[in-house]
């Protein structure tokens, strides 16, 4: 079994998506959705992640209809999913004495309608993760919908020691808005209405 916390640094993104990705155990809602989640990496490729009958389904290249897309460089994708992102996110773990373990989804109730207009409120967003041990940060471009990249209307900037804590104590989503540990410059108004669709879109069960 792939222990995702033990992934080498060194794993290319190809393996990572066409490999490893749907071979992880991971717990999902049970039903499937039309859009797709679209991971650019510059200079290497593009792959749709989907939901499909509680199964993680990986396409090369963009498969339609698009929810997101999420562009990034390749020295950026590597330390997000395997390197100094990934790492912060298991010391966390450990310091709050949880176990190293990918979020447990199974119980969230996905509604295909609010999924819709979520995608529907559109936008583009710059993601950026201050490094503060490292000195360094990591830059995402997020388009939601299927529209060309464009410039972002919305930054948000976080520390990756705060996000990762605050991640790993599964803080509400709408307590990452209001805690202050976010700075949002630009349309103030898009990652509310993203956050609202969200929040309507998926909801956990009882």
């Amino acid at each position: 079994m792939t222990d995702y916390f033990e992934l080498s640094r060194t794993t290319r993104p190809a393996d990572w998506f066409e490999r490893i990705l749907p071979s992880l155990p991971l717990r999902l809602p049970d039903t499937s959705l039309d859009y797709w989640s679209v991971y650019h990496v510059d200079g290497v490729g593009s792959w749709s992640v989907g939901l499909q009958g509680g199964k993680v389904a990986v396409r090369k290249g963009v498969a339609e209809p698009v929810g997101v897309q999420i562009r990034m460089t390749a020295g950026h994708f590597r330390e997000a999913m395997f390197g100094a992102v990934r790492d912060r996110l298991a010391e966390v773990l450990t310091r709050l004495g949880k176990p190293r373990a990918l979020p447990d989804l199974a119980r969230l109730a996905i509604d295909p309608r609010q999924v819709a207009a979520t995608v529907a409120v559109g936008g583009h967003l710059a993601v950026v993760l201050r490094d503060r041990a490292m000195g360094d940060e990591y830059q995402f471009a997020i388009t939601i919908g299927g529209e060309p990249a464009g410039p972002p209307t919305t930054t948000i900037v976080a520390d990756l020691d705060d996000l990762v804590t605050l991640a790993a104590a599964r803080t509400p989503p709408h307590k990452l808005l209001t805690g202050g540990k976010l700075r949002i410059s630009g349309d103030l108004d898009r990652p509310a209405k993203l956050l609202t669709a969200l929040l309507a879109a998926a909801k956990p069960t009882a």
